[in-house]
């Protein structure tokens, strides 16, 4: 800075060096779009209401502390000033706050020397009527007011008078608010007529009425009991998230377990909603009941269903059919035909990218929010969703943390945005990125790391993976259990012939008559099934199982649905007999037409559900007798258009440098303006000249340029080429490309020569 005192932050800002202003752009950067004209533009634009409070969003706890007591002084202060009033105050750090200063200048919210402190008005503003909880001043209305700002002693003398109570209220309005209430506050009193504390206080003027209901502690009163003290203590730990250490192998393969047991729920549900999609409520997303039946079929808790869900719909693995309901995109076939690793590296980055959150989904009463609706919706969410990755992967590997203690790091960091809204969303953030396996044991998974820097967190999950078994173990209390992950195709076969009862490192299946009977109505025979457990087993086929196949087998099928409005046929009477006085079928009411035939007024698929849901197993037959076997289509809707993950980044080098070059070039067009009466002029040819000279040299030219409505501007660029009579250049000012016709180039001249000529 030079050694010239500014008198505006315009006067500051030119004085800085490129390097200053650069770093003001990086800290600042809504400061660069549109890139400003010249610095008097940029101060404007540095001191607009929205651009200071976004820099007091980002300023941490000790930054916006200071920034409170430059607030609470008067303007100017010095750095001294700042340094007397927070001497006394808990925690105060000499380093600390002269960093802060600095930081406050170099953003430009401060701006002077270091005798002259400037803070500049929007952010006084932004602090209320009572910064550091002190008052304005009445010395110069106020006589007693005035005694006590010359000799500051004279408080505790007059305070040594008077009456317990009105000690008490004085301090009770000392630190946090100045303002107290008070009946006829504005009436006179005299000191020989006070009769309660609050009168005795006001008739020494340590309290002055404002209205007639409201009283303050005068600022020369506050400053002189807190003997000069601005704040009662300055926070200048910054909390450090870091919790305790856990061995890095042990937290890799929890993430791993939960990161393969997120693909299957993904799976499990898609696959569920592929044949039997819930509906899409009329006013779009997911119904409640629906959310409790998937969360069922899981077997998991509504929270973490409403993650799978949101996540799949984020992927674009779901999307809502206009006639079907919610269902498995086209994409969904796709992503089944990948492997496990990059399957979850598809929806983890769905998930970090996503502006939904889906902890607020259910809700009690009125406020319950449906999944996949617009009210899942949160703006803060996705940054909040990248700041907690990027603060978990600068711990070190195999540290781990907490929801508490980021939750206070961020409340240190930026403590204007702490609210409650805000450390529920840490938790379930942090929440949500266990459950996909990005941290485990709080700490992150070198996999989750790899995705919060935009590796590719495929290759390193792979890496962490057992490979997949090609066998299960069939035990005699007909369960099997697969001791790893069964390959795809496998897999979704087992789900179908059996019950999942438990995941893990090793899957538990369990067989029944149910499962069983759901592989032979997708068309799979007793034959079939006996063969591909024999295929897939290590140990032989045990009895009991062999025995409950055969016999599911046999049964299923003994009764059939026709067509004759419908007809149950069966060889053995009996069976049609206890099927007709089944009182569970009675709302079928079937009637018999002859011995072993039934008929109903049904549909054939309802008696079909019906007499399962009893425990028959019935197959359906053409009108030619033949048995039908259904499977279950599985049902598709297209892929919706998603757009790509908005990923938010500071301003490119570039772009800082070319914007201090057009700021540097605004200033020159300003002084050449003020020195001269019009933009240069030139002839055709020696406008030729000077651009061919400035191409060749590499120098910016100041030119004047006419357009279609014959309007002359001034333009500082640089020259990149000249031909057929154009001239395309890059224009400092506007920070672009462009294409001239030399023609319309009223004058040019070199920008250095106009500057020192200008100045001369």
């Amino acid at each position: 800075m030079g050694t010239n005192r500014p008198r505006s932050l315009a006067d500051d800002l030119r004085q800085r060096t490129d390097a200053q202003l650069q770093a003001l752009f990086v800290a600042r950067p809504d400061l660069l779009h549109p890139v400003p004209a010249d610095i008097s533009q940029l101060a404007v634009r540095a001191t607009t209401s929205p651009s200071v409070t976004a820099v007091l969003d980002s300023l941490n706890l000790a930054q916006l502390r200071v920034c409170e007591v430059l607030a609470g002084l008067v303007d100017p202060s010095s750095r001294d000033d700042v340094h007397s009033g927070l001497l006394k105050a808990h925690g105060y750090n000499e380093t600390a706050v002269n960093h802060a200063l600095d930081y406050l200048t170099g953003i430009a919210l401060v701006w002077g020397d270091n005798d002259e402190l400037h803070l500049v008005r929007q952010a006084r503003e932004s602090f209320g009527a009572y910064p550091c909880g002190l008052a304005g001043s009445f010395a110069d209305s106020r006589r007693q007011v005035r005694a006590y700002s010359e000799d500051p002693k004279l408080v505790a003398k007059t305070l040594k008078k008077a009456p317990a109570d009105a000690v008490e209220i004085l301090h009770q309005l000392l630190w946090d608010t100045p303002v107290g209430t008070m009946r006829n506050a504005q009436r006179a009193i005299r000191v020989e007529n006070a009769k309660t504390p609050l009168e005795w206080l006001l008739a020494h003027e340590l309290l002055v009425p404002t209205a007639d209901t409201t009283v303050v502690v005068p600022r020369e009163v506050a400053l002189a009991l807190r003997d000069g003290q601005m704040l009662k203590s300055l926070d200048t730990d910054s909390r450090s998230p870091e919790l305790s250490s856990i061995d890095v192998v042990r937290i890799n393969d929890t993430g791993a377990h939960a990161a393969l047991d997120f693909v299957r729920l993904v799976e499990t549900l898609l696959e569920a909603w592929s044949i039997e999609p819930p509906t899409q409520l009329r006013g779009g997303g997911l119904a409640i009941r629906d959310l409790a039946t998937a969360a069922s079929t899981l077997r998991v808790s509504e929270h973490l269903t409403a993650l799978v869900i949101e996540t799949a719909f984020a992927a674009g693995l779901l999307a809502a059919d206009t006639g079907e309901g919610w269902l498995p995109t086209t994409a969904y076939d796709r992503w089944l035909g990948i492997d496990d690793a990059t399957r979850w590296s598809q929806l983890a980055v769905a998930w970090r990218y996503m502006s939904r959150a889906p902890h607020v989904v259910g809700g009690d009463g009125t406020d319950r929010i449906n999944a996949l609706t617009a009210n899942v919706e949160r703006g803060f969410i996705q940054p909040l969703r990248e700041n907690l990755l990027r603060i978990m992967s600068e711990l070190a590997e195999g540290v781990t943390s907490s929801p508490q203690l980021i939750v206070d790091y961020l409340d240190w960091h930026r403590p204007r945005r702490a609210s409650l809204v805000r450390a529920a969303s840490v938790g379930a953030v942090l929440e949500e990125a266990a459950a996909l396996g990005v941290s485990a044991l709080g700490a992150m998974t070198s996999f989750g790391r790899a995705l919060a820097s935009g590796e590719e967190s495929a290759k390193t999950l792979a890496a962490l993976l057992p490979d997949p078994v090609d066998h299960i173990i069939v035990q005699a209390d007909l369960t099997a259990l697969a001791p790893g992950r069964l390959p795809a195709s496998q897999r979704r076969t087992m789900a179908v012939l059996a019950e999942v009862e438990s995941t893990g490192v090793a899957t538990t299946y369990r067989f029944t008559e149910s499962s069983l009977r759901r592989a032979l109505d997708q068309g799979q025979s007793a034959h079939e099934i006996t063969d591909f457990l024999s295929t897939l087993s290590r140990t032989p086929l045990p009895q009991p199982l062999t025995y409950l196949i055969d016999d599911v087998a046999r049964k299923h099928g003994v009764l059939r649905v026709g067509v004759a409005s419908i007809y149950l046929r069966c060889d053995d009477e009996q069976l049609i007999t206890s099927v007709q006085a089944d009182r569970r079928l009675q709302s079928l009411r079937f009637r018999q037409l002859a011995p072993g035939i039934i008929v109903s007024a049904s549909p054939a698929d309802v008696v079909l559900d019906k007499l399962r849901e009893a425990g028959y197993a019935p197959v359906a037959e053409s009108a030619e007798g033949t048995v039908l076997i259904h499977r279950p289509d599985t049902k598709r809707t297209s892929v919706r258009p998603t757009s790509g993950p908005v990923v938010t980044s500071g301003p490119s080098d570039r772009l800082i440098n070319a914007a201090v070059k057009a700021l540097r070039a605004g200033e020159r067009v300003d002084t050449v303006r003020s020195e001269t009466v019009s933009t240069p002029r030139t002839t055709s040819s020696e406008t030729i000249t000077f651009l061919n000279t400035a191409l060749k040299e590499q120098k910016d030219v100041w030119i004047g340029y006419a357009d279609k409505g014959g309007i002359t501007t001034e333009r500082i660029v640089e020259p990149l080429s000249i031909t057929g009579g154009f001239l395309t250049a890059f224009d400092i000012r506007s920070n672009e490309v462009r294409t001239f016709t030399i023609a319309r180039i009223t004058g040019a001249d070199f920008a250095d020569h106009a500057a020192t000529e200008g100045s001369a």
